[in-house]
């Protein structure tokens, strides 16, 4: 059960990583569009 329960939060934090990860990337995404608009 200890292994099965480090592997589940192993793959919980990596999971959390990614989330966070796609979420910056689309936050900053919007913010040079937004950006590259307002300068055009």
């Amino acid at each position: 059960m200890t292994a099965f329960e480090t592997v589940m939060v192993v793959l919980g934090v990596i999971s959390l990583l990614i989330s966070f990860g796609a979420l910056l990337v689309a936050l900053l995404n919007f913010l040079d569009k937004r950006n590259s608009k307002h300068k055009k």
